[in-house]
């Protein structure tokens, strides 16, 4: 039996989808595209922006990005046999969408898993430096940041380690950042395997974005024992409890108790490899 991973991507999780399929006894192949599929049972599109293919047992994440871009839409999803999302509101979004079609296929919620070995663990407390892992995009909600830190002390600083996709947000950060008198660091996107070294310096691991699906940015900070600050975007408070609307809000969670070991746990017993388990135990099934 064999089984094939599309995603245009080399994402972190697709060794750990390798091992554990191989484990199940499964070929498994690592593809770009579904052009690019041979002969296999299974089909796990790691987003809705493929079409599923005739004759295989089709597997299909929707994450976020591709219910804004409409590709979601374009899906033929007669062949699907099973949609996953990552996100409880995209989920319902998904839901409702199906039943208006009139299309009945299991919608499942699993969210991400991330190895916690690969992000080094120690106790932290409160500091003066805020990290986001994040484009440097609109949708990221980056001048709210700027907000945050305006109200804090003048010796805290914001750090950006993301691809520069917006100049013009950029450009923005740097001027305003001057204008309040705080400083502003943009890194540009780094390599994947220097992010926990780059995590190490930070206290907290700020998100202000308007959507996300399930961020592996947090997941990892947190995995590291950094504090989360994170605002309350859809789907957001069932992910992570605790989440801000206000930059006054923001404040008194930077503000407020530190506790490294909880939000390491919170990830153990949620985001853990075992997601990883679940998604292959739904294609096997």
């Amino acid at each position: 039996m064999k089984v094939s991973l599309v995603s245009p991507w080399k994402n972190a999780w697709v060794p750990y989808y390798k091992q554990a399929f191989e484990k199940k006894g499964f070929e498994f192949s690592h593809v770009p595209d579904t052009s690019s599929v041979e002969n296999s049972d299974i089909v796990l599109h790691g987003w809705s922006t493929t079409q599923p293919l005739k004759s295989v047992k089709n597997i299909m994440f929707l994450r976020r990005y591709e219910l804004f871009s409409g590709d979601f839409k374009k899906v033929d999803w007669k062949n699907i046999d099973t949609l996953i999302c990552v996100n409880t509101w995209i989920k319902e979004i998904a839901e409702e969408v199906m039943e208006r079609s009139n299309i009945k296929i299991p919608v499942e919620l699993i969210y991400n898993g991330t190895d916690l070995t690969k992000w080094k663990f120690r106790k932290r407390g409160h500091g003066k430096k805020i990290g986001m892992a994040c484009h440097v995009h609109p949708k990221k909600n980056l001048p709210l940041a700027l907000q945050i830190l305006s109200k804090l002390p003048e010796d805290y600083t914001l750090h950006i380690a993301g691809e520069i996709q917006d100049p013009c947000t950029a450009e923005y950060l740097n001027h305003v950042g001057k204008a309040i008198e705080r400083k502003v660091y943009l890194y540009g996107q780094l390599p994947s395997d220097q992010m926990d070294f780059w995590w190490e310096q930070h206290n907290y691991c700020l998100s202000t974005s308007l959507s996300e699906g399930n961020p592996n940015n947090v997941i990892e900070a947190m995995s590291k024992g950094i504090k989360p600050i994170i605002h309350n975007w859809p789907g957001a408070k069932d992910q992570f409890n605790e989440t801000f609307n206000t930059v006054e809000e923001a404040l008194q969670m930077i503000g407020g108790d530190y506790n490294s070991e909880s939000y390491r746990d919170w990830i153990s017993e949620r985001y853990s490899l075992k997601n990883i388990d679940k998604v292959v135990n739904l294609c096997v099934s």
